[in-house]
């Protein structure tokens, strides 16, 4: 049986992470024949330990799309969905990498894209959107909808029928009452408490959780 090439778009830090459970989930049982990073500012011919990596450019060029699959490695929802746009425009398809710990119920629905990291789980009739990150022990509610790009930080725990928009980002260990709605490219803080609805394009922050301020530059994390 031929398998496919993996190759994860970002070699940073999230990017290893994802490489490690890639790694773990092969051992256990065989889904992909390589595993490479794809790294549009490294020099050609970079490895990353035992990992080569690529530009986009060279992808294309050198092998077939059908035989390859994608996972976005950024943890930037705003990053995330425009090279998930770029992939799409060049009709590649992305992969999922989920790590062997984590837990799945058979009445999960997972989007194309999605990476599940150590030891979180996904409830009965959650439906993960396409292109997203949940990190490690995450848990995903029964019930739950969450939208395309968006990021689930580590200990993040979303109440039962939670739902939430697209391109958002829940910080680290916080904490979201079942039922509630989280619109489209909203930033939820590390460590809140969020005990009401959240708009569009806000920014919520401490226990009980309130709206600070608008997210105007679509950006989680302010790096100079």
């Amino acid at each position: 049986m031929s398998h496919p090439h993996l190759f994860i778009y970002g070699a940073g830090a999230f990017g290893k992470e994802i490489r490690d459970i890639a790694q773990r989930a092969n051992r256990l049982a065989r889904t992909w024949n390589d595993i490479f990073f794809i790294d549009d500012f490294a020099a050609p011919g970079t490895w990353f330990g035992d990992t080569q990596s690529f530009s986009l450019a060279s992808v294309l060029e050198n092998f077939d799309t059908t035989s390859i699959e994608v996972v976005v490695a950024q943890g930037e929802p705003v990053h995330r969905e425009t090279l998930h746009g770029k992939l799409t425009q060049y009709g590649i398809r992305l992969g999922r990498v989920v790590d062997p710990s984590a837990i799945v119920s058979p009445y999960a629905c997972l989007g194309e894209g999605v990476v599940l990291t150590a030891f979180c789980s996904v409830a009965a009739d959650a439906k993960v959107g396409n292109n997203v990150a949940v990190n490690v022990q995450a848990i995903i509610g029964h019930d739950v909808v969450v939208g395309d790009h968006t990021v689930i930080s580590s200990m993040v725990n979303l109440g039962g029928g939670t739902r939430v928009g697209s391109a958002s980002y829940i910080g680290m260990g916080s904490q979201i009452k079942e039922q509630l709605r989280i619109g489209d490219r909203s930033i939820v803080g590390m460590g809140s408490v969020l005990h009401h609805d959240l708009g569009d394009d806000l920014i919520a922050l401490g226990n009980p959780a309130r709206a600070m301020r608008k997210n105007e530059t679509r950006r989680v994390f302010n790096k100079s």
